[in-house]
């Protein structure tokens, strides 16, 4: 019956990514909120939850697993984590409340590794603010403690390497990025038309999903983030076609690039989405982690480009089995993404 509702309403149910947590540390009523998918609570508890009474009833479990993974020190000294409420939402998104009790509420020591053992690709994102001053700080599997003294300042450089981390662990998104340079390398003779090629796909992608992330993050076109989940899948597919029975001449490969970058862009501003930040702190955070993503992007090109051009320039066939596999690919994260089975580990 779960998966029955996930596949009749799956635009509505993932209002929220499944591998982020979203926190937020309220200091002026001392309440600690995060929100996160119930299919990772299920893999840390071992347990399975078909509907909403289920997480209720074991809302014990749930605030002793999440004050096992959620440390937060003031002063050296460990704050008190009380329970409040769990809310659950289209019985697939939970929001969980704890009073925090702490001997002072300006400089925090963080320790957050919620899921990171089931999912090394899960992240934190944690808002700490009251009325006058805030400070936004990520976690991940690497980056699993931070100090953190409140301020007006949000830094540049955490969203940066979000940035860049959040692209070169997103496998979906280098498949893609993949399948688009595949004809680029395959159908030029020379290195100079090739990089020539490469340059402009990479700036029409660049300029689409920067324009997306943009809109997206200021919350002025909000698209479901399953439905982009979704669609990014779909765009592998097409492009992978594309590169088998060539639909689009590969002189333009950039179109595909730049139209498909929409719904890429879609996806890279979903952890900067809710998070309510002031006007100031929210460009940096944008500019940096939109910046990241190039770099990110950059790095990957660059790794990759030498290994794919003389692999398709000297291996017979090598071009159809990358465009294959890519569209094998998408297929499976569709059916996955469609049917929130989880199976596949990226």
């Amino acid at each position: 019956m779960k998966y029955l509702l996930l596949l009749v309403t799956f635009l509505n149910l993932f209002a929220h990514p499944i591998n982020l947590t979203k926190m937020d540390f309220n200091l002026t009523n001392k309440i600690f909120h995060l929100r996160f998918i119930s299919f990772n609570m299920e893999k840390s508890l071992h347990k399975t939850y078909n509907d909403e009474k289920e997480i209720k009833n074991d809302a014990s479990m749930i605030f002793k697993y999440t004050k096992q993974h959620l440390k937060i020190y003031s002063n050296d000294k460990q704050c008190l984590l009380i329970p409040q409420k769990i809310i659950v939402s289209n019985e697939i998104i939970i929001d969980e409340f704890l009073k925090v009790q702490c001997p002072e509420y300006n400089k925090f020591k963080i320790f957050f590794d919620m899921f990171f053992r089931e999912d090394p690709t899960q992240t934190g994102i944690l808002k700490i603010y009251n009325s006058e001053k805030e400070y936004v700080v990520n976690f991940d599997v690497n980056n699993f403690q931070k100090e953190v003294e409140i301020t007006k300042k949000v830094s540049f450089y955490e969203f940066l390497k979000m940035g860049i981390i959040h692209i070169l662990e997103g496998i979906d998104h280098i498949t893609f990025l993949l399948m688009l340079l595949l004809p680029a390398i395959k159908y030029n003779y020379k290195m100079k038309n090739t990089l020539k090629d490469i340059l402009i796909i990479a700036t029409a992608f660049t300029i689409s999903h920067s324009v997306s992330l943009i809109l997206s993050a200021f919350e002025i076109v909000t698209p479901p983030p399953k439905l982009i989940e979704i669609l990014i899948a779909v765009t592998i597919f097409l492009t992978a076609l594309n590169n088998l029975f060539h639909f689009v001449n590969y002189k333009k490969e950039w179109l595909i690039a730049f139209l498909f970058g929409f719904i890429h862009g879609f996806a890279f501003s979903e952890a900067l989405r809710g998070l309510n930040v002031n006007l100031s702190n929210f460009i940096k955070m944008v500019v940096g982690f939109n910046l990241g993503v190039e770099i990110g992007q950059f790095i990957v090109i660059v790794t990759v480009l030498p290994l794919l051009y003389f692999g398709i320039k000297k291996i017979s066939g090598i071009y159809q089995v990358f465009s294959i596999f890519g569209a094998f690919l998408a297929v499976l994260w569709f059916i996955d993404r469609v049917f929130a089975l989880n199976f596949m580990p990226f």
